[in-house]
Parts: C-alpha cells; structure tokens; sequence
C-alpha cells in the first residue's frame, strides 16, 4: 500500500496513510519551524513515536519558540516524557482532567478526540492518527496542508483550545462551523440532541448524485444514518463503506456485525480492510467533497466526543483521498452475506447483548 499521496510539483497537499511516514514529515515541519508548533490530539505516549516528536519538541523549545501541546485526559497519562518537555518549556495541558467520583464513567465520558497541528503560519495538520506505536500498525489518514491562510485559522482553534481547556464551552458561540476559500471546518462538542457532525454527514449524504465512499474504523450508526445510505442506493448512487475486518475493539466489531446484512441487502457495498485495523476517517463525495479529520461514524464522536474535520471540494484534496480510497480498496475483501449468516453463535450472542448498549460505544 502507498503510504504518502502528492500532487506532482507541488507541496500544498499531501495526505499520509500511515504513522511513520507522517511523524517523519511532521518532525522535519518541527526542525524547520521559527515561531511556534502548537499540537492537539488525543494520546501521546511515551513511547517510540511519542519520544521521536517529543524530543523534536523539546529541541524547538530549547530554542525559545513557543511549543504548546494539549493531550486529553483519559487518553494520555503522565509520563517521563511529558515531564521531560515541561522542563524543556513545553507548555502541556490536559484537557478536561479525570473526576474521582462514584459516577466515574459518566462524570469522564465527553472526551476530546481532536487531532490538529500548526505550525509557524504556514503549515497545518488534521487526521486521525495518534502519537503512539500502535498507529505504525494501522492504516491513518492524515492531511498535511501549506497554508498561510488555513494555518492562522487552526492556530486559532488551538490557542482558544488551549485557553479553555477546563472549563465548559458555550455551544452557539465556539462550534459555528469555520468557512474559508473552498474550506469548511466542522466542530463538534458533546450533545445528545445537536449532532454536527452526524448532521453535516447526513446533508452530503443526501446531495450525493453519484457516489458516496465512507471510511471508519467503527461503524455503529443510528437507524436514521441506515435508512439515509439505503435511500441514496435507491436513487442511483453507489455507496461504499469501508471498515477493517477486525478493528483494535472487537466488541465493537460485533455490534456493528448485527447491521451489516441489512445494508448489504439495501445495496451499500461493504469492503472489508484485510492487513490489519484501518483507523482512517473519510468521506467522498462524487468524488468531489471530501471530509477529513477525527471523527468516526459510530455513536461515540457523534454523541459525546469533541472533534473536528476539514471539509470542501478542492479538486487537489479530493484528487488525493480519491487515490487513498482505490489504493486501499486493493487490500480489502467484499462483504459476503452468506459468511455473515454463518458467523459463530457466540458473536451474535455478545452482539446483542451490547446492543442496548450502544450508544455508549
């Protein structure tokens, strides 16, 4: 599989299907930076990958630049390296630290699954992978940008990030989804009732003409998301969902398992993803509108996550995603019904045991 896709003669985008190629470029961005790298993502262990861009980190803030970093709580715990760049000047917040309550794992539920990057006014990232070794085995999908113009604007996600990363976010005020030069930038923050996401998803699925390739790593959509990719099948379009054959969450896997032979039967083309987790999140749209970004389309991002994805029809993106898919789409097998009647009795069982469930997942 192709692990970087370019544009001839140019650097403007270039989207990366895996971690280690990413992190390469990302560190080489950090050494040539001047001014400031700020990075926003979900888990950054102190690990092979972690160490590699946290001592790259380090050598800016040795420096004098202004190096800030946001991690998230419940994904990434203290460690020797986030001790280490601290005493370097990393400036590090954990966003929304643990509650030690007897109501745990409701009081820590809504987590921040946002992954961006800035750097120096001129470059940005945004995509899916975190700064852990288990990505180097999964298939990412991260957006590299050279921007003057995008890059200002996600430093601005990040420094308002960074300045309220404790306290509680005024919906109507700091999610308006961010609109510039052919670019959208969707934020989502936790809500039962407001899904943007989920609802931003819905629209491009209901304007398809042609054709609608979705990749995620879980695939556990609501009745409403089902009934809107059969209906898209209905009118002519061809549908095609991605997902790995086995994810990091087998639980996950059989929750899902239970919807998968009523799409079928609707039409969508279900591809499963062969060599290992695919933790990309995609969408493309008659192969013109393209989202990118945090999000999976399982209940989890949509209800209680804050994310964020790059969207738009810049021929030059969706000419890249577009080229990710096939490149992908080499590796997976068809979904076959039969082998989905024949499934083991106990993935059934636990499948709908989890199903009431759901939501939480």
């Amino acid at each position: 599989m192709r692990e970087i896709f370019t544009q001839p003669d140019s650097s403007e985008y270039m989207l990366f299907g895996s971690t280690g190629s990413w992190v390469d470029q990302l560190v080489q961005d950090i050494d040539g930076a001047k001014y400031y790298v700020y990075i926003e993502t979900f888990r950054f262990n102190d690990d092979v990958v972690g160490r590699k861009v946290g001592e790259a980190l380090m050598r800016k803030a040795k420096d004098g630049l202004n190096v800030k970093l946001i991690v998230d709580s419940w994904g990434t715990r203290r460690s020797k390296l986030i001790d280490e760049m601290e005493k370097c000047g990393v400036s590090v917040r954990y966003f929304k630290r643990l509650v030690v309550t007897f109501d745990f794992f409701g009081k820590n539920h809504t987590r921040n699954h946002r992954k961006i990057m800035a750097i120096d006014d001129r470059i940005s990232y945004i995509g899916s992978a975190n700064f852990t070794k288990w990505s180097l085995k999964w298939r990412e999908s991260i957006l590299r940008v050279e921007n003057h113009d995008l890059s200002r604007i996600f430093k601005h996600i990040f420094l308002e990030n960074f300045k309220i990363y404790k306290k509680k976010i005024k919906r109507r005020k700091y999610y308006k989804t961010i609109n510039h030069d052919g670019f959208k930038i969707v934020r989502e923050t936790p809500s039962i009732i407001h899904q943007k996401s989920r609802s931003y998803f819905l629209q491009l699925i209901n304007k398809a003409k042609k054709s609608i390739t979705i990749v995620t790593p879980y695939f556990l959509t609501g009745k409403t998301m089902r009934d809107t990719l059969g209906k898209a099948v209905k009118r002519g379009v061809e549908v095609t969902v991605i997902i790995p054959m086995h994810s990091d969450v087998r639980s996950a896997d059989y929750l899902r398992d239970l919807f998968l032979g009523n799409l079928s039967m609707r039409g969508v083309k279900l591809k499963l993803f062969k060599p290992g987790n695919i933790h990309a999140k995609m969408v493309l749209i008659d192969h013109n509108i393209f989202t990118i970004g945090s999000t999976n389309f399982d209940y989890r991002s949509f209800r209680y996550m804050y994310e964020i994805n790059l969207s738009g029809e810049k021929p030059g993106v969706s000419k890249l995603i577009q080229e990710f898919m096939l490149d992908t789409l080499q590796e997976c097998s068809d979904f076959s019904y039969l082998r989905w009647l024949l499934r083991p009795l106990h993935q059934k069982v636990i499948g709908m045991l989890l199903y009431p469930m759901r939501k939480l997942m």
